[in-house]
C-alpha cells in the first residue's frame, strides 16, 4: 500500500503546485501594478492571470481601471466583456464586446464572444454569423468550435449542427463538450445510435464530467431501452455533481415508463423540495400529478413552477455552456409523457 499512499502525496503535491504558481503569478503582477498604477498592460495582465483563476470581480476592477486610463485599449475593453458574461452582466457584455468589435472588427475572441451572447439572448442567426466568421479567421478557436453547432441548433439548421459538430471533433478530440454536442445533432436528425457512441466517446473521455451520462441516461430514456442502465447512470452523474435536481427528473422519466408512477412521484417531489428554483421538476410533477388524477397536486405543484419560473429570458452561463446537450429529449417527453 505504500506506493498508493505516494502517489496520492504526488497529486496532491503537484496540484498544489500548480495553485501556488498562479498565486505567485498574480502575487507578482499586484506588486508590479502597485508599483506602476498607470500601466494599462499591467493591470490587462493581472485581470487575465485573476480570470485563469476564475476570480471575476478581481478581474473586472483591474480591466475597468485599465479601460479608464486608455478608452482605446481593445484588451482591456474585450476583457470587460468576457468578465461581465461570466458575472451574468449580459447587457454589459454585449455592449462592451461591440465597442471591442467597432475596434478591431476581425477578432476571432471577440466574435466568438458575441455568438455566445447571442445564443444567450436566444439570437441564434446573430450568433451564426458572428461564430462562423470567427471560424473562418480562426479555424481552431475553441468557443466558437463549440458554439457553432448549438447556434445551428437552435436555427432548426440541423443538417449544418452535424456537420459543424463534426468539424469541432475533428479539431479538438479530446474535448468532451463538442462530443455531446455532436450527440444532440445526431439525435435531432434520429441518429440515436450514432448519438449513443458519441456520448459514450465523451465518458471515456472525462470519467469525473457528470454531464455524459446524465445525457446518455436522458437519450436511452428518449429511445425507450437500457433502463436498469439510465437509473446507474443518473446516479453516477449525481455522485459526481449533484447539480439541481437533473439527474433525478431523468431517472423519474425511466420510471414512468415502466409504469412506476408512484415511485417517480416520490423522486420528483424529494428532489423538487431541495431544488425549489429548478422549474422544470415542478412541472413534470404536476403533469404526473395530473396522469393519476390527483388534480390537488397538480394545480400546487404548478402553482410553484409559476412562482419560480424566470420572467425574462435570458439563458444562465452554465445553460449556454451545455447549450446543446440540455436536453437531448423532446421537450414533449421531458414534460413527463
Amino acid at each position: 500500500m505504500r506506493w498508493a499512499y505516494a502517489a496520492i502525496i504526488c497529486i496532491t503535491i503537484a496540484a498544489f503546485a500548480g495553485c501556488g504558481k498562479e498565486q505567485d503569478t498574480v502575487a507578482q503582477l499586484r506588486t508590479q501594478v502597485r508599483k506602476t498604477p498607470d500601466s494599462v498592460e499591467l493591470r490587462v495582465e493581472l485581470g487575465e492571470a485573476f480570470v485563469k483563476q476564475e476570480a471575476y470581480h478581481d478581474a473586472f476592477i483591474q480591466y475597468n481601471a485599465a479601460r479608464k486610463l486608455d478608452q482605446n485599449s481593445f484588451d482591456a475593453t474585450l476583457g470587460l466583456a468576457t468578465v461581465q458574461e461570466k458575472l451574468n452582466n449580459v447587457d454589459g457584455a454585449i455592449e462592451r464586446v461591440d465597442t471591442a468589435l467597432e475596434m478591431n472588427p476581425d477578432s476571432p475572441d471577440a466574435l466568438a464572444l458575441k455568438g455566445k451572447l447571442m445564443l444567450r439572448t436566444d439570437q441564434p442567426d446573430k450568433a451564426i454569423d458572428a461564430l462562423a466568421r470567427a471560424i473562418e479567421l480562426s479555424p481552431g478557436n475553441e468557443v466558437a468550435n463549440r458554439f457553432l453547432p448549438v447556434a445551428y441548433i437552435r436555427a432548426d439548421q440541423l443538417p449544418k449542427a452535424e456537420e459543424a459538430a463534426r468539424v469541432a471533433v475533428e479539431r479538438m478530440p479530446e474535448d468532451v463538450e463538442v462530443r455531446i454536442n455532436l450527440a444532440t445533432a445526431l439525435l435531432a436528425r434520429d441518429k440515436a445510435d450514432e448519438a449513443e457512441t458519441a456520448l459514450r466517446k465523451a465518458m471515456e473521455l472525462d470519467p469525473s464530467n457528470p454531464a455524459p451520462p446524465l445525457r446518455l441516461a436522458e437519450l436511452l430514456v428518449h429511445e425507450g431501452h437500457g433502463y436498469d442502465e439510465v437509473m446507474q447512470l443518473t446516479e453516477r452523474s449525481a455522485e459526481l455533481e449533484p447539480g439541481e435536481g437533473e439527474a433525478d427528473a431523468i431517472a423519474a422519466l425511466a420510471l414512468r415508463k415502466q409504469g412506476r408512477d408512484e415511485e417517480a412521484i416520490r423522486r420528483l417531489h424529494a428532489a423538487a423540495m431541495a431544488h425549489p428554483r429548478n422549474v422544470r421538476l415542478w412541472l413534470m410533477l404536476a403533469a404526473i400529478y395530473r396522469d393519476v388524477g390527483e388534480d390537488e397536486a397538480a394545480a400546487r405543484a404548478a402553482g410553484m413552477a409559476f412562482r419560480f419560473a424566470p420572467r425574462r429570458r435570458v439563458c444562465p452561463a452554465d445553460e449556454t455552456e451545455a447549450a446543446a446537450g440540455r436536453p437531448l429529449a423532446p421537450p414533449q417527453a421531458a414534460a413527463g409523457g
